[in-house]
């Protein structure tokens, strides 16, 4: 009969951080052994967004968000910026932050406050961009991936809007871009900030 280390499974759990199923993985032993033996010596169960968390760190490489706490003062005005463009373009629901604008300085700005403020992780930021049929596709791209400072391999397919003819392309001459980064969990802190500054104002 094989004996089972069970310090390895608990440090594999509290300090590495895996879950029961990734344990169960590497060792070749059923999910509900290893629950057993964290129960038996008395591991504390992660909550569901803890797994999830740690799930994304360990087996998907997800790097986790860093705010800075420590401001100086242009950047707490960069911070207060960053909340107000999200308050006023992005989007409140789902698990993804969205912002979507035709103007570049906005999406620049914006970018700055994900990078220095909120400390994500530079690959995860996504963009998409959504053109006319009469605009130049590449050229958009390419411009778009400088103004964001994002690789174009980090871009998902750009959308044509068909059957419109530019009527507003005077007033979008570059498009439409729109910036994703998908993390709950800073999505949340985002709202919880605009909420914070709606009862500000509202005092």
């Amino acid at each position: 009969m094989e004996v089972i280390d069970e310090n390895l499974i608990v440090n594999m759990y509290a300090n590495d951080q895996l879950s029961a199923a990734q344990i169960s993985e590497f060792i070749h032993i059923s999910i509900s052994k290893v629950v057993r033996i964290l129960q038996k010596n008395n591991v504390e169960k992660r909550n569901m967004s803890e797994a999830i968390t740690q799930l994304n760190i360990t087996k998907f490489h997800k790097v986790p968000f860093q705010l800075k706490s420590a401001l100086s003062a242009i950047e707490n005005d960069l911070k207060i910026t960053g909340i107000m463009l999200y308050w006023g373009e992005g989007a409140k629901t789902g698990n993804t932050l969205k912002l979507a604008n035709s103007d570049p300085t906005m999406i620049r700005v914006f970018l700055l406050f994900m990078r220095r403020i909120c400390g994500v992780d530079e690959k995860r930021i996504k963009m998409i961009i959504h053109i006319y049929p009469d605009q130049e596709k590449d050229f958009l791209e390419s411009f778009w991936s400088r103004v964001a400072n994002i690789e174009l391999n980090n871009f998902y397919k750009t959308q044509i809007l068909k059957g419109k003819k530019g009527t507003y392309k005077k007033k979008s001459i570059y498009g439409t871009a729109t910036i994703q980064y998908s993390d709950k969990k800073l999505l949340q802190q985002l709202l919880r900030w605009i909420e914070d500054y709606k009862m500000g104002f509202l005092r």
